[in-house]
């Protein structure tokens, strides 16, 4: 009967370990059993029918942080999205993925040894003075990267050049190309600005209340408040050293601070609903760190609380798409030397508004539209009057004074060395490259609607270069680059297509 038990007994334990393991495997695996809602939880993006759910999306998203802080440069804004203003990780995160998937379809697969022979040749270790401890301490201790994230992170990017490359292949650059792209490297230009300023304009715009009414009624719909999101945090800050304290015992308390936010970190991210509870532990001077734990009620990015004030960083994440409701950020510095971390608590999706309280804005934008319309008229007419008058021979002095504009000559400039002035430089440079002599600009448009600029460009000189073989291969395998980029990402947007991913 004893040995009929017993077998009836180590049967019923054998059963009952198998459904603890199916258990386990259902509730924590990050496969998506249940479309997108294991641990109550939405997919926060969907990519080859795989749900990736909000945690994973975060530490996918810090790779980019990582990549930009080490000087991949290429690898992160193309898989960004290239001439991208907001700071939304989201595509980033979804080109990832797909990057991934690709990578190992074509059999591109970074070896171990590839991986560790790469790392001295990266980017960042091409400055003098970049040590791999300066790198742990000050990028991937705060970014909560691992030994293995890091490993993955520069085998994303071998297995990004490998297929860059591998897409690009038979590439070459034209010769006239580089021989252009050569001379407007060595031009100097001796030009004049004129300002077409949008501000003075704008004195002078009325808008009535017709145009107001009309502009509510037309985008009602539109007018709405600005999101506003709530967050409980935690803020760690450095211990305050010795003022004779050595290079040696900073370096080694800036690590002992890193690694001590990351292990709190850890805590605070599996601590979910009950983050300020988990933070009580910490609150205080600790070890290698103290802290101070709290709550920001909703507030929009434009407007936030004063201690994140002017941390524009910091706010386009805390407003990302790709953070969630109720989830927890990694840590974030404060820009004081601490770290936040932040849990997402509450948001209040943006509401209608009303005529009165539209009003302002309404009347900001319609001074902008109307007023910007005046100065971009404005000097359209200028260049207009300004080329007949050098088409007729006339010198430049002369014709400014018929076309009633005031020129302000600039510093002698080039693209080594960009003009020092009011004005945005790249600007001014890309509107004087591919002019000749004695020609007036197109009209450009200045950043932030500041308004209108024209560029006149008196005279041309052209550098003499000792290295100008050398400085022309440079040019060519630069533009052979570009080439492949260019066909990389046309390839690559075919892909993302093709993964039906959602967001």
């Amino acid at each position: 009967m004893l040995t009929q038990i017993r077998h009836i007994q180590k049967g019923t334990l054998i059963v009952v370990t198998i459904l603890i393991v199916i258990a386990f495997a259902f509730l924590y695996s990050d496969f998506d059993f249940v479309q997108g809602t294991v641990g109550g939880q939405k997919c926060a993006v969907k990519v080859y029918d795989r749900c990736y759910r909000q945690k994973e999306v975060q530490k996918l998203a810090s790779f980019y942080d990582v990549a930009l802080q080490m000087r991949m440069a290429e690898f992160a804004t193309v898989l960004f999205g290239e001439n991208r203003q907001d700071q939304d990780r989201t595509d980033f995160v979804l080109s990832l993925i797909i990057l991934r998937a690709e990578a190992e379809k074509l059999g591109i697969e970074p070896t171990a040894e590839e991986i560790k022979s790469a790392v001295p040749n990266l980017p960042i270790f091409q400055n003098a003075g970049i040590t791999a401890d300066m790198v742990e301490r000050n990028i991937l201790g705060p970014n909560g990267f691992t030994d293995g994230d890091f490993a993955q992170l520069v085998k994303d990017y071998l297995s990004f050049e490998k297929l860059r490359d591998l897409i690009g292949v038979g590439v070459a650059a034209i010769p006239s190309e580089t021989n252009l792209r050569y001379v407007r490297a060595n031009q100097r230009f001796n030009a004049s600005v004129i300002e077409f300023n949008r501000e003075k304009a704008a004195k002078d715009v009325k808008i009535t209340a017709e145009e107001i009414q009309e502009y509510f009624d037309e985008n009602s719909e539109n007018l709405k408040t600005d999101p506003r999101r709530g967050f409980k945090f935690a803020k760690f800050e450095p211990l305050t050293l010795p003022e004779d304290a050595t290079n040696e015992q900073i370096s080694k308390a800036d690590l002992a601070f890193a690694n001590a936010v990351n292990r709190a970190y850890a805590d605070l991210a599996d601590g979910g609903a009950d983050f300020l509870k988990v933070a009580k532990q910490y609150e205080g001077k600790q070890a290698d760190f103290s802290m101070a734990s709290g709550s920001f009620e909703p507030f929009t990015q434009q407007g936030p609380p004063k201690d994140l004030d002017g941390n524009e960083s910091l706010l386009s994440s805390l407003f990302s798409g790709a953070f969630q409701l109720e989830g927890v950020s990694v840590p974030v510095e404060t820009g004081e030397g601490g770290y936040y971390v932040f849990y997402f608590s509450d948001e209040v999706d943006p509401q209608p508004l009303d005529l009165k309280t539209a009003k302002p804005a309404i009347e900001k934008a319609l001074t902008a539209k109307q007023s910007n319309r005046v100065v971009s008229d404005a000097a359209s007419a200028a260049r207009a009057a300004l080329n007949e008058a050098l088409e007729a021979g006339k010198p430049f002095d002369e014709a400014a004074k018929i076309a009633k504009v005031l020129a302000k000559p600039l510093p002698n400039f080039s693209a080594q060395e960009p003009p020092v002035s009011d004005y945005n430089a790249d600007l001014i440079l890309n509107a004087v490259i591919g002019l000749s002599e004695n020609e007036v600009s197109e009209v450009v448009e200045q950043s932030a609607g500041a308004g209108f600029l024209l560029l006149y460009v008196k005279t041309i000189e052209l550098y003499e270069d000792e290295e100008e073989d050398a400085t022309k291969r440079s040019i060519t395998a630069q533009t052979e680059l570009g080439l492949k980029r260019t066909l990389f990402t046309g390839w690559f947007n075919q892909r993302k297509l093709e993964s039906a991913s959602t967001r």
